[in-house]
């Protein structure tokens, strides 16, 4: 891809957006995401949609159905591999007292980890953290599922609409400035690392 001012190729960029290796990048990337990988499926996700705006609502779809599955391995992980997988991710981003507390909460509450869980799918907060701490309290998995569903949903197609009402002006803009774009979302992606693991108790 070439890069000149800041700027892509516009053409190679739309090629790249409908290629069958971006969905399968896309799809692998979403499921990883939640449920061990700290790289936000955003990264992947937002450049599809500026390279074909009018298929943002196939690429949300996508991104929502692998990211529910990889939500449901976290949970899987979190249920029987805690002491193996489920520490090895927990240590490995710092999350041990993030994790502790979502515990706590959730035993005193089971509408938290429900609301934690939905929060987490949503917003920068690591999503494979409230996955992980579903599985190990066995929260109702349908109760988890729609969750999960209701907070990526909203996450992502949030994102589709914009692309679909704005279309080519957002898409332009965004190619225009698209390697900014992506440091930006790193950056709130370890955001919410940093947030979960080190905000104080109140």
């Amino acid at each position: 891809m070439k890069w000149t001012n800041w700027q892509v190729d516009a053409a190679q960029l739309r090629r790249g957006a409908t290629s069958k290796k971006a969905y399968s990048l896309l799809a692998t990337t979403s499921f990883l995401e939640s449920a061990i990988l700290p790289i936000s499926v955003d990264v992947i996700a937002l450049p599809m949609m500026i390279g074909a705006p009018k298929k943002a609502l196939t690429i949300a779809n996508i991104a929502l159905i692998a990211s529910v599955f990889g939500g449901l391995a976290g949970y899987l992980i979190g249920y029987a591999f805690l002491e193996t997988i489920g520490q090895w991710i927990i240590s490995t981003y710092g999350l041990e007292r993030a994790f502790a507390e979502f515990q706590q909460e959730a035993d005193q509450n089971a509408w938290a980890a429900i609301s934690a869980i939905f929060l987490g799918a949503v917003t920068p907060l690591p999503f494979k953290l409230v996955c992980l701490g579903a599985g190990v309290l066995k929260i109702n998995l349908l109760l988890f599922i729609g969750a999960a569903f209701a907070g990526r949903a909203l996450r992502f197609y949030a994102f589709a609409l914009a692309f679909l009402l704005l279309g080519e002006r957002l898409s332009d803009w965004a190619g225009q400035n698209l390697k900014a774009f992506g440091l930006i979302i790193v950056a709130v992606t370890i955001l919410g690392f940093v947030l979960v693991a080190y905000w104080p108790n109140g």
